[in-house]
């Protein structure tokens, strides 16, 4: 059908692309309106109005069109342009993209969706200040964010980077936990960074992603790669269609590994948070937080090692009590 409306192969690629995520997001949405107002709706969860639910989906529809459309273009391009070191570039711009999205999510991207206020709290505000100084952390400020017009479940966490750098509380977790277990939550969020796992997360996606592309590239030299899945005219924007749709069924091995590595990074910030505040004050935070969000406490182990990027909650806590 692309070929029928356009002439440039680069922009039927491109339309070819942009049709089948248009399509895989309309095949997810009813599962995803069955979540949110059948099962969280359930347990007391969602407070999400169908409303609101629409005018979310359009503002990313929108947001994905601004900055993907460029994007997507922009790899096609290079893929046709760049010789046999395609990959490098595209590689290059991809790095690119993430790391402007890190910078400008915080300020620009995130309050089209909720609305941050600073917190008012003037004692924890220099409970907050004291730990912070501890931790030799420097924010742009602290925020609290209406997750409750979406869902009743709480968090707490820091984004950005530089002097985007901002700490925002759920007003949900601020309403369910005292001052003593949201210094521990915080602490524990501050172990993240002190122990700079999310730039390790960052250099480990990117590399993998270097990775990939690297062996994208292999995979369009051979015709067998098209063959087997039933592709007859070859083209670089259905390359990278079906690489991408393939890739979990096999990339389905490393998750046992991953999911171990951020669980690893879990108790490093739980054993941080316990240095830095009381050891018991994380564990009854955690047992609030795992009540509220209806958690699983007992998960089967074989399915946790594959999946769960946090640790059990009994193998956690009594992880905490030891310290």
């Amino acid at each position: 059908m692309a070929q029928a409306w356009f002439s440039s192969p680069l922009i039927q690629g491109g339309a070819t692309l942009v049709a089948v995520l248009m399509l895989s997001s309309l095949l997810e949405a009813p599962f995803t309106l069955y979540r949110t107002f059948r099962i969280e709706a359930r347990f007391g969860f969602n407070n999400m109005t169908f409303k609101l639910y629409l005018v979310d989906a359009l503002k990313g529809l929108l947001i994905g069109a601004v900055l993907g459309l460029p994007l997507l273009f922009g790899v096609l391009w290079l893929m046709e342009s760049m010789g046999d070191y395609w990959w490098l570039y595209v590689w290059g711009a991809w790095v690119t993209f993430n790391l402007l999205i890190l910078f400008i999510y915080p300020s620009y991207i995130a309050p089209l969706f909720n609305k941050f206020t600073p917190l008012q709290d003037d004692a924890m505000k220099a409970r907050i200040a004291a730990l912070l100084t501890r931790c030799g952390f420097t924010s742009s400020g602290l925020f609290v964010m209406d997750g409750s017009k979406r869902s009743a479940h709480g968090n707490a966490y820091f984004t950005g980077f530089g002097k985007t750098k901002r700490i925002v509380f759920f007003d949900t977790l601020l309403a369910r936990l005292s001052g003593n277990e949201i210094e521990a939550v915080l602490a524990h969020e501050l172990g993240h960074f002190k122990h700079r796992h999310v730039m390790k997360r960052i250099a480990m996606t990117f590399a993998m992603s270097l990775l990939f592309l690297w062996l994208l590239a292999a995979l369009m030299q051979t015709s067998w790669f098209y063959q087997g899945l039933g592709v007859t005219t070859p083209s670089t924007a259905l390359a990278l269609l079906l690489f991408f749709m393939v890739m979990p069924v096999f990339s389905f091995l490393l998750s046992p590994i991953l999911s171990a590595y951020s669980r690893k990074h879990e108790f490093e910030a739980d054993a941080y948070a316990a240095r830095q505040t009381a050891a018991d004050d994380l564990v009854n935070a955690l047992v609030k937080l795992y009540q509220d969000n209806a958690a699983t406490l007992t998960p089967d182990p074989l399915y946790s090692r594959f999946y769960d990027s946090h640790p059990p909650a009994a193998v956690r806590i009594a992880n905490l009590q030891a310290l």
